[in-house]
């Protein structure tokens, strides 16, 4: 067990600096991993960070983008080995709603499964989705949207348009729409789950978009709905929160 440990270890600080990831970790309630979603690199620090934790006897929990909150229950069948990996990949609609390979994530759920580590799902159904675009955020109501909903800061904006510069056909108050409601959609939930487990940490996987920065995306709407956690972004270059005069992340 030393042994493995030494390695994780190893595996971690060769792709971070000098940093306390122990004390990181330890004094943290959230702990976001930032990915671009094909990176294969990224998926290998989450993983490392997820065995590291493990291996150090934390209680934690997994938050991941990849799933939408309806499906949730298949989720907690998956862990709880009531069904097949392939069942619940079908089941979660997977490749439908998400679409990115699921061998880039298998080795994080398949590891989750074995050590019984609850994995929860963070993203908004998409048939919610559609309703924001026909409808307008305001005339939609949902459980799981939080009221008030947390407005854009005018630097998240200018960001986003950057984004939609690629997307010249978007329009650009529903982008900007939707966008913020994913992020208060995802935040809200990891309250709630925190809420839900207490004296556990909630480790979130999400795009760089979403949790590239403290003062933006998730993590800012976070702090606004529960001061009281206590946030922090691990990435494989720093192993650290990332300040506030860090650039800012470009996709979502």
């Amino acid at each position: 067990m030393l042994l493995k440990l030494l390695v994780l270890l190893l595996m971690i600080f060769s792709i971070g600096d000098n940093r306390d990831l122990e004390q990181l970790i330890k004094e943290a309630d959230i702990i976001y991993i930032p990915e671009e979603h094909t990176s294969d690199q990224d998926h290998r620090f989450q993983l490392s960070v997820i065995k590291y934790m493990q291996a150090k006897g934390y209680k934690f929990v997994i938050g991941m983008e990849m799933f939408q909150q309806s499906f949730q229950k298949y989720l907690d069948d998956y862990i709880e080995g009531k069904i097949s990996e392939e069942e619940m990949i079908e089941k979660t609609q997977y490749r439908k709603r998400w679409g990115y390979d699921p061998s880039l994530y298998s080795s994080i759920w398949r590891f989750a499964r074995e050590k019984g580590i609850r994995l929860y799902a963070l993203n908004l159904p998409s048939e919610l989705l559609q309703e924001v675009k026909l409808y307008g955020i305001q005339k939609v109501e949902s459980p799981i949207i939080p009221k008030p909903l947390i407005e854009q800061k005018e630097e998240e904006k200018e960001d986003l348009l950057k984004v939609l510069k690629s997307h010249p056909k978007v329009d650009q108050k529903s982008f900007l729409e939707v966008q913020n409601l994913w992020d208060n959609v995802m935040a809200y939930a990891i309250v709630r789950i925190a809420k839900e487990n207490p004296n556990t940490k909630v480790v979130v996987l999400a795009g760089k978009g979403h949790i590239g920065r403290m003062d933006m995306g998730i993590p800012y709407r976070v702090k606004k709905l529960d001061p009281s956690l206590r946030q922090v972004i691990l990435t494989p270059k720093s192993c650290a929160p990332l300040s506030q005069d860090s650039e800012p992340s470009q996709g979502i």
